[in-house]
């Protein structure tokens, strides 16, 4: 026998026809139309092309404000459109249905929804803030997105969408959430400096995550601090990192040559040398010094040339 959907569809196993329950959609009974509406949300993924028929129908039930199951409507005539390929009407749905479009679902609809939303949020975001109209229940399914990527562990997940959507807060959040803080720092270093296109994004992002890495909960990373520094283009940063490092102990010492190192393969010798500039000694005393002893070898020999005058003056 063939089954027209997944076993979890109860009642609706081995359905041939949704004809039945579509004309349910009409009956005068809430009952009976909830039932129905449960029923076509189970086998819609078969039963679409049919259920398409009576779109007008399922819309008017969610436009009916006295009516209980309007978000549980709208999710039904989303899931039509998502068929039908009108992906924006899709959406729109999907946020009319409210707390109904579950984001913890990992089937094909929820994917392709979450996706156009977190596309328009980021399209939204990307403009000036004057600009900006963001749907608020646009807004509530991208929470529960970041929400269900921290539930389930998923802090890489978590840390792309924060970068592509400029929410700063949900990337701290996701690095704090992680169980691995450093790796987690680590890793939003390098998405930030190789895809974050926005120059003056991308310094609030390193200026962020250079906070973090300097706070007392994170065991400091050298390396990178001193490769968001370089893009922050904070010589005096690298500097002073360099120099403690250089006057702690030997491990300290190798480290601040790896990253003299790794600074140098960037090729920015305008930076390198703010850099070395801050780390080699005033030139206005080098002069000064070597100026002095040669005035005290020049005394030294007049001194001695004195001497000998002396002695032939005696003789």
């Amino acid at each position: 026998m063939a089954v027209a959907g997944p076993i979890s569809m109860g009642p609706a196993l081995g359905l041939s026809s949704a004809a039945g329950l579509i004309s349910m959609l009409e009956e005068t009974e809430v009952q009976l139309q909830t039932t129905a509406l449960r029923s076509l949300n189970k086998v819609i993924d078969t039963h679409w092309a049919e259920v398409a028929g009576s779109i007008s129908v399922i819309e008017a039930m969610y436009e009916d404000e006295f009516f209980a199951q309007r978000e549980l409507a709208a999710l039904l005539a989303s899931k039509v459109f998502y068929h039908l390929g009108e992906l924006n009407d899709a959406l729109n749905y999907a946020l009319c249905a409210g707390s109904m479009f579950d984001v913890t679902e990992s089937n094909d609809f929820v994917k392709t929804l979450l996706a156009k939303a977190i596309d328009e949020y980021i399209e939204q975001r990307q403009k000036p803030e004057a600009e900006q109209v963001i749907d608020a229940r646009l807004v509530s399914i991208v929470e529960r997105m970041f929400q269900r990527c921290f539930d389930d562990g998923q802090i890489h997940q978590a840390i792309g969408v924060a970068l592509e959507t400029k929410r700063l807060d949900k990337l701290e959040e996701a690095i704090h959430k992680s169980t691995d803080v450093a790796e987690a720092l680590s890793y939003a270093t390098r998405v930030c400096q190789t895809l974050v296109t926005s120059r003056e994004f991308r310094r609030e992002v390193l200026t962020v995550l250079v906070r973090m890495y300097e706070s007392d909960h994170v065991e400091n990373n050298y390396l990178n601090v001193c490769q968001c520094l370089m893009f922050l283009d904070d010589a005096d940063g690298v500097a002073a990192i360099l120099t403690r490092l250089v006057e702690g102990e030997e491990e300290d010492q190798l480290l601040a040559y790896q990253i003299a190192f790794s600074l140098c393969e960037n090729e920015i010798q305008k930076f390198l040398s703010n850099v070395a500039s801050k780390l080699a000694p005033s030139p206005k005393d080098t002069p000064r010094e070597n100026g002095a002893d040669e005035d005290a070898a020049m005394e030294d020999g007049e001194e001695d040339k004195k001497e000998d005058e002396e002695k032939k003056a005696e003789e």
